[in-house]
C-alpha cells in the first residue's frame, strides 16, 4: 500500500495550536516561525534575489530565487505587527518583521542561546513572562543592548491569528496549494516489517 500526504497551509497552522495545547513549545515555535516563510512568498513573489550587476539569480530548476528574508520580513510588518501590539493604543508592536526574521534563523537554524553580538539583540524565550522589549537589570546584560522577552505561548498563538487573518482575506485570489508541495510525504509498506519504509520528497525542498 503507497500514498501520498500533503499538509495544506491550515493544517500548519492547526498544529501549531495542537501543539501549544500539549505544552510541547519548542515545537509550537520552530512552527509558527515558518508562517511568515509561506505567506511572504505567497505575497511577494515577485521579491527575488539579483545580481549585482541586476541580473535575477536564478534556482536550480531555472525558477528566480525568492529573497526569503525581505519577503518574511515585509509580510510580518504588514500583515502580522498590529496581533504583535500590546495594546491598541500602541503605535508600534513589540517584535518588528527585521528581529522576527532574526529570531527565526537564529532558532531554527544557529541555536546559539539567542546572543546576536553584532546588532547587540538578546532574545529571552519563557512562559507567563510578558512580551516587551526591555531592559533587564542583570549583571549579565550588557550596556545599550535590546533584550527581547518572549511569551513563546503569545508569540504563537498571536502569530497563528495574523495568519489565518491573512488567509481568510486573500486565500480566494492567492493560491495556497501552491504550499502543499513543500510537505508531501509518501509512506509505503511490504509484506513484511523489513520491508516498511518511509520517505521524503527531497526534489521539493529549495
Amino acid at each position: 500500500m503507497q500514498g501520498d500526504v500533503s499538509f495544506t497551509f491550515l493544517d500548519r497552522i492547526e498544529e501549531v495550536e495542537l501543539n501549544i495545547v500539549d505544552r510541547r513549545w519548542q515545537s509550537a515555535l520552530a512552527l509558527a516561525l515558518t508562517l511568515p516563510d509561506i505567506c511572504g512568498g505567497i505575497a511577494f513573489p515577485k521579491i527575488v534575489k539579483h545580481y549585482r550587476d541586476g541580473r535575477v539569480m536564478l534556482d536550480r530548476q531555472k525558477n528566480p530565487t525568492r529573497d526569503v528574508g525581505t519577503q518574511y520580513i515585509r509580510w510580518f510588518d504588514e500583515y502580522a505587527g498590529d496581533y504583535f501590539k500590546l495594546s491598541q493604543s500602541d503605535e508600534k508592536p513589540y517584535i518588528c518583521g527585521e528581529r522576527c526574521w532574526q529570531l527565526r534563523c537564529e532558532y531554527l537554524h544557529q541555536n546559539k542561546g539567542f546572543l546576536n553580538d553584532e546588532n547587540n539583540i538578546r532574545f529571552h524565550l519563557g512562559l507567563n513572562c510578558g512580551m516587551s522589549v526591555c531592559q533587564l537589570e542583570s549583571m549579565n546584560i550588557q550596556e545599550n543592548g535590546n533584550d527581547i522577552r518572549i511569551d513563546i505561548e503569545q508569540f504563537c498563538l498571536r502569530m497563528c491569528k495574523a495568519a489565518k487573518n491573512y488567509y481568510d482575506k486573500v486565500h480566494l485570489e492567492k493560491d495556497f496549494s501552491l504550499y502543499n508541495k513543500y510537505t508531501s510525504f509518501g509512506f509505503c509498506s511490504g509484506n513484511t516489517k523489513k520491508e516498511s519504509c518511509f520517505y521524503y520528497c527531497t526534489g521539493l525542498w529549495q
